[in-house]
């Protein structure tokens, strides 16, 4: 770890607030911390520890982050991403976007890198963290849990919280009041390729969105939503990791599944912008 990778986490301290007893954090030589003597160092892997104890999370192991990285780099979600870049447009240098359970980090990374801006990714996942802060680059990366965003109040201009579980009270509290949250949620036919090919395994029940755009609407005002469709072709060697990386298939054995079937992918998601 060079000085600079630990400088970047120590710079953003003005912006933290400790997960333990929730006292603002201050930087030291080459960690942060609260008044009350909790102390976090920025690990030599480039990222910041803040939670009180780890959490082991089934499936979410570091194959399932290298999976999803080759994944989204061969380009199955351009259409994602791009997405969130567009949506992101107005926040350049000087702004911050708080990806909220980033994994292996491509959309923080992709929103920084477009615009200028500040990132902090933080998830629950230490090897989705540390495949993140592979490679450097100017983003800043934080194992946190989402019930307890280790961030002041009112220090986001943007949250993005894409395919994963969320927390609006946490979201609301960390954002400008100006600020927006742009949350990405899977449609209909996302993933029906795969989950056509894992059927058997399955249990048969329709596709179910759990209601989360009425669950968001009871929390922020929901600005605007639109469906972003991309389908394509799967080649042998990608058709592994699309299985490795999705939920879908945790419970699965791959050897189970005719990796040849899978001659192409879907992914369907909604966009939905919301702001406090």
């Amino acid at each position: 770890m060079t000085r600079a990778g630990i400088q970047k986490h120590l710079d953003i301290a003005p912006l933290l607030r400790c997960p333990i007893c929730g006292s603002d954090l201050h930087a030291r030589t080459a960690s942060v911390a609260c008044a009350a003597g909790h102390d976090f160092a920025v690990s030599s892997k480039g990222f910041l520890t803040l939670m009180a104890r780890p959490v082991a999370l089934k499936g979410y192991d570091g194959h399932f982050f290298e999976s999803r990285r080759r994944v989204l780099d061969a380009g199955y979600y351009d259409a994602v991403r791009d997405a969130l870049v567009e949506e992101t447009a107005s926040f350049g240098p000087g702004s911050l976007v708080v990806d909220a359970g980033c994994g292996e980090g491509t959309y923080a990374k992709a929103v920084s890198r477009a615009h200028g801006c500040d990132a902090i990714g933080l998830d629950l996942a230490r090897d989705g963290i540390r495949c993140a802060a592979r490679g450097g680059g100017r983003e800043r990366w934080l194992i946190a849990d989402l019930a307890r965003i280790p961030l002041r109040d009112h220090v986001a201009d943007a949250v993005l919280n894409v395919f994963t579980p969320a927390n609006y009270a946490e979201f609301k509290r960390v954002l400008k009041p100006d600020g927006v949250l742009i949350k990405v949620v899977p449609a209909e036919r996302h993933m029906v390729e795969l989950r056509q090919l894992a059927a058997e395994h399955l249990a048969h029940a329709p596709f179910d969105d759990h209601g989360v755009a009425e669950h968001l609407a009871r929390h922020m005002r929901i600005a605007s939503r639109r469906r972003i469709t991309q389908t394509s072709p799967v080649c042998r060697q990608d058709a592994g990791d699309l299985i490795r990386m999705s939920p879908v298939a945790f419970d699965i054995a791959e050897g189970q599944l005719d990796l040849d079937a899978l001659a192409s992918i879907t992914v369907d998601a909604e966009i939905i912008v919301a702001r406090p």
